[in-house]
């Protein structure tokens, strides 16, 4: 089971202690075995001392003279000096494995599934303003190995975890796409995996979890908010097994697991409310090029005039820069012109605008994608939303914390508040020694049309 090395006329199989030369068995001693698949593990990486002893000897204490000892005798094994050189001594750190080498992983009988591993999904030839996000995404995925991009519905979190993957050559070939959002519960998260994979769950877990934590793999866990629990779990068991698997998730909250590292996926850009705006300089933002873009394939027949830059600068703005909430917006604009989309924002309808039919139904409408968020909110939570649509702009906590239900106290009131702004809900502006809060305008139509609609008699 696991990864099968190749370097030269030798094979490495760790996980059944074989060291192999032209098909013939290397009787090498156990210390130097371990020493060698560390290095092996971590080829061009210096490994100090300190860290074969670790390997070789774990929980005892010995001397670094062992570790020259060892590895004297394994150089011989690998006939270093006969014309090959795969482990050289770096003077006054350790040792590395330098040789070209090759990997394939090895499927144990009973992970055999009847399919393939699925492809990564086709990356979205729309994503407009996402070039520096996808680079300080990769550089992150690079250094830590689990990262979670966290937005509001809709935010494009999806897009832009799809392009990173697409984008990291080093792990071509070895990259897995999860969609949990299809998923209604926890426990099906391991099946969820495995299935990507084309593998099959076996009785005992662990050797599913031992094969996967043994894959240098990256793994985009798509949609975990509902399942957060479970998400966490499985990253929880795989970071203690696995020095080498990468995780990318998405979720509109953390998934507050040892190790988690989150990427804040910004909105698109959008031109600030200030000055005379033209068509040249409105184009420039992300947000109006994308709304134009697809307000075109909507059937408007125009380019973006000067009269009309400012009208689209506010639409983007108002939907806050939000990727899907501008598509569903532009998608009327054929029918009703941009000055007609602009007015129908402030109507509470759209918040019904159907989005492509192939689409998946937490996205169909911005209705939709707040039902999804709110459907995993308690009912204390809840009602704290819903009141806070009392507010029409911005507002400070201690007004948010005014507007606590009856019967909760402050203290819980305030972990109420901190995890709306977890789940993207509810948004923070700190600007100098202050922050306030604020709805997104969506969410605040939706949270006052339900208070109302709980205030309404029977």
């Amino acid at each position: 089971m696991g990864d099968v090395y190749s370097f030269g006329p030798f094979r490495l199989l760790p996980q059944s202690r074989v060291l192999q030369r032209d098909g013939e068995r290397v009787m090498v001693g156990t210390r130097a075995f371990d020493m060698l698949v560390a290095m092996v593990r971590r080829a061009g990486e210096v490994l100090s001392h300190r860290e074969l002893m670790a390997a070789a000897w774990p929980n005892l204490i010995v001397c670094e003279t062992n570790v020259r000892v060892q590895m004297a005798h394994l150089r011989r094994c690998l006939c270093c000096g006969d014309g090959a050189n795969y482990i050289i001594n770096v003077a006054r750190r350790g040792y590395s494995f330098i040789a070209p080498l090759q990997s394939k992983s090895v499927i144990p009988n009973e992970l055999m599934g009847d399919g393939a591993p699925r492809p990564l999904p086709a990356p979205m030839a729309s994503a407009v303003g996402r070039d520096d996000s996808q680079a300080a995404l990769s550089a992150l995925l690079r250094s830590r190995r689990c990262v979670t991009v966290v937005g509001a519905g809709g935010a494009g979190k999806t897009t832009l975890a799809v392009l990173v993957a697409h984008a990291m050559n080093e792990f071509a070939g070895r990259r897995v796409f999860v969609d949990l959002g299809v998923l209604d519960r926890d426990a099906a998260i391991l099946e969820a995996i495995a299935g990507a994979m084309g593998l099959r769950v076996p009785k005992d877990r662990r050797v599913l979890l031992d094969f996967i934590a043994a894959q240098n793999t990256l793994m985009v866990l798509d949609n975990c908010e509902h399942v957060i629990d479970g998400a966490a779990e499985f990253i929880d068991q795989i970071r203690v097994r696995s020095p080498r698997l990468h995780v990318l998730a998405t979720s509109r909250e953390p998934l507050h697991v040892q190790g988690e590292v989150v990427y804040l996926i910004p909105p698109l850009g959008t031109p600030p409310p200030t000055g005379r705006l033209t068509a040249r300089q409105a184009i420039q933002w992300p947000a109006v090029q994308l709304f134009m873009d697809l307000a075109a394939r909507a059937g408007h027949p125009r380019e973006l005039t000067d009269d009309q830059a400012p009208v689209v600068a506010a639409i983007c703005r108002r939907v806050d820069g939000n990727p899907l909430a501008i598509a569903l917006t532009a998608s009327r604009v054929g029918r009703y012109t941009i000055d007609g989309v602009a007015n129908l924002l402030c109507n509470p309808l759209a918040l019904r605008w159907q989005g492509p039919r192939d689409a998946v139904p937490r996205h169909r409408s911005a209705e939709a994608v707040l039902d999804w968020s709110c459907g995993l909110l308690s009912a204390q939570h809840t009602n704290m939303l819903h009141r806070l649509a009392e507010f029409s702009g911005e507002f400070s906590f201690d007004a948010a914390l005014a507007r606590a239900p009856d019967g909760v106290e402050f203290g819980e009131a305030a972990d109420i508040l901190h995890d709306l702004i977890d789940k993207s809900l509810l948004s923070v502006n700190a600007t100098g020694s202050t922050a306030t809060l604020r709805l997104l305008d969506a969410t605040r139509t939706y949270a006052a049309i339900k208070l109302t609609s709980q205030a309404a008699p029977a």
